[in-house]
């Protein structure tokens, strides 16, 4: 039986010693895999990321795939004193034992390999199988300082520094730098998902504090005591943990088996040759048979189970001329469900309706998964309100205190009605002023009239972020300032909603290049559809404006090869993996008009 779909994640809470709560994730069905906690880590951002999104697809086909995120990091408590590696052995118990598990395989990943092993250490009886991938028995500043050594230490050493200077910066160029060391051979959408995992997984002093931990670890005492199966895979350029790592663990853990193989991305992406290694390796030390070994290597790069992909391509056929006003919530944001579009058009009215009767605005708060656009929901919104309305739009996560205050002050003091998205409202824990510069604009009867939406998306549920708000300072003053009634939730995308989606901004598209788009050919739009890196507005946008570009003067049809560029890699893998059903998409098209 394969794993269930990724996306039916159940997301639980369980209280370490110390009272820290601390979030975990369970995916598919089967023996039990548990992934210990590294650095960077949020259990909902995770799964729409073209960074983890495979792990946790292919870790949960054949087992049920456990992941928590560590303590200040991710959906976990971040406000916490306990920093200590002991305290991150406690949490991997934590866990284990609110799952009431008794035999498991650890995954130790990373920053995870150590607690992994502290772990194993511990209970014998209960690590089934020990793998450990990328990982080390000693910190970088605890190692032996070779010239490999000495040059990583420089690069960790400047790191920390920009950790201190611009984590929490709008300006991604700080944040860059790691996610070129982590994953080198990215492309620009996974290098994007990085970058921004950096900002959404933790504050930029919980940050300092994880790497200060890491640095120092020792494990080395411990390597001869374990004495369960033990997989160890290491890429020979990881530009984060030394090759010699990997090879140190493999000669001091008995019987322990060595896979190293060509890479320097020290997480595997899902198109590069080791990833099938990768899979191949955990799978037949698992015991799968051979049989679903050749049945992974067909699905390995499909996003979406069959059942999925069966009723995206059935809609997709079944449809030949669509009307993109009929799917209209606001300008060209659009849902394909009747029943979340209704329930969005309601509050688009309510907070028009709040616009223009209220002399002082009303405040709303809105909590979105990851991808769901809710930033491009406001934005049509107040584009649809361009002659009456101002729109601000502020990021509390990319602010500094300065030019958040100040864009606040030149709010109040303007006398046109204004809509302003707060969005990232979780962002800045631990800090005062977040919530404090924000509460005398959102005290009605004073300042200007000026609509609030705050918005945040780093949390599984608006119940958990309304808690992790209540947990800061002035946080309960900021939720007494929402009224009752103004809480929405959006929900993710549907295929219903990329298929129309995408249609509409293919057709946005040719209006703004004056290239009109009439067609769209079935089979682009099935890979519009499926594609993983595809998955929120704004990257629509982005990949039918390129597609569009590539029109030749007079054709009003998008057709599947415009979306790629010559000698693309992908264009060949995907039509070589959809051969089964292109048969019906090839040459056909949906008429799409206004």
């Amino acid at each position: 039986m394969q794993g269930q779909d990724q996306h039916e994640q159940r997301i639980h809470f369980c209280k370490a010693q110390d009272g820290t709560r601390i979030a975990f994730a369970t995916t598919g069905v089967g023996p039990p895999v548990v992934r210990a906690a590294h650095y960077l880590s949020h259990l909902q951002f995770d799964v729409e990321s073209p960074v983890w999104h495979h792990w946790i697809r292919e870790l949960s086909r054949y087992n049920q795939y456990i992941r928590y995120d560590e303590r200040g990091c991710g959906l976990s408590d971040w406000n916490v004193s306990d920093f200590m590696f002991e305290a991150w052995v406690s949490d991997l118990e934590t866990v284990v034992d609110s799952l009431n598990l008794n035999k498991f395989t650890l995954l130790g990943v990373s920053q995870g390999g150590p607690v992994s092993i502290a772990y194993t250490a511990r209970h014998p009886g209960r690590v089934d199988k020990l793998v450990l991938y990328g990982t080390y028995a000693l910190g970088y500043a605890k190692r032996k300082r070779t010239q490999e050594d000495k040059e990583l230490g420089e690069k960790r050493r400047l790191m920390h520094k920009l950790m201190e200077l611009g984590w929490g910066q709008d300006n991604p160029a700080f944040r860059q730098l790691f996610t070129s060391l982590f994953i080198p051979d990215a492309g620009p959408e996974q290098m994007r998902w990085f970058n921004e995992l950096q900002r959404v997984s933790c504050p930029p002093q919980n940050a300092l504090k994880f790497d200060d931990v890491n640095s120092n670890i020792d494990v080395t005492d411990l390597l001869e005591e374990i004495d369960v199966p033990t997989l160890i895979l290491h890429a020979r350029e990881d530009a984060i943990v030394p090759f010699d790592q990997g090879r140190l663990l493999a000669t001091q853990i008995r019987g322990a088996r060595f896979v190293p193989f060509e890479g320097r991305n020290h997480i595997l992406l899902e198109n590069e040759p080791a990833w099938p290694i990768f899979l191949r390796e955990i799978r037949q030390f698992q015991g799968v048979s051979s049989q679903d070994q050749v049945f992974t290597k067909q699905v390995i790069t499909d996003r979406l189970p069959e059942h999925e992909l069966s009723e995206t391509k059935k809609l997709i056929v079944q449809t030949d001329e669509i009307a993109l006003a009929r799917f209209s919530v606001v300008g060209n944001y659009l849902r394909y469900q009747a029943e979340v579009r209704n329930s969005l058009k309601d509050w688009k009215q309510k907070i028009i309706m709040g616009l223009k009767s209220s002399s002082n605005g009303e405040n709303y708060l809105v909590w979105a998964p990851p991808g769901s656009g809710k930033t491009y929901f406001v934005q049509e919104l107040a584009n649809s309100l361009k002659d009456t309305v101002s729109y601000e739009e502020l990021n509390l996560a990319q602010l500094s205190e300065n030019d958040f205050r100040s864009k606040l002050d030149q709010l109040s003091s303007t006398r046109q009605s204004s809509l302003c998205l707060v969005d990232e409202i979780d962002a800045k824990p631990g800090q005062s002023w977040p919530y404090e510069a924000l509460l005398p604009g959102l005290e009605r009867g004073r300042g200007g009239r000026v609509s609030f939406v705050l918005a945040g998306s780093s949390t599984s549920e608006m119940q958990e972020m309304k808690q992790r708000i209540m947990t800061r300072p002035k946080g309960p003053d900021l939720l007494s300032r929402i009224p009752s009634g103004n809480e929405f939730v959006i929900p993710t995308l549907s295929q219903g909603d990329k298929f129309v989606l995408g249609l509409g901004q293919f057709r946005q598209a040719g209006k703004k290049r004056a290239h009109p788009v009439n067609e769209v050919e079935k089979l682009a739009l099935y890979y519009v559809c499926i594609t993983p890196r595809l998955s929120n507005p704004r990257q629509f946008r982005e990949f039918t404006n390129q597609a569009v570009q590539r029109l030749p003067q007079g054709e009003d049809r998008v057709k599947y090869d415009h979306l790629f560029n010559a000698g693309d890699a992908e264009n060949k893998e995907f039509w070589e993996r959809t051969k089964t059903v292109r048969e019906e998409l090839v040459g056909q098209f949906v008429s799409v008009r206004d």
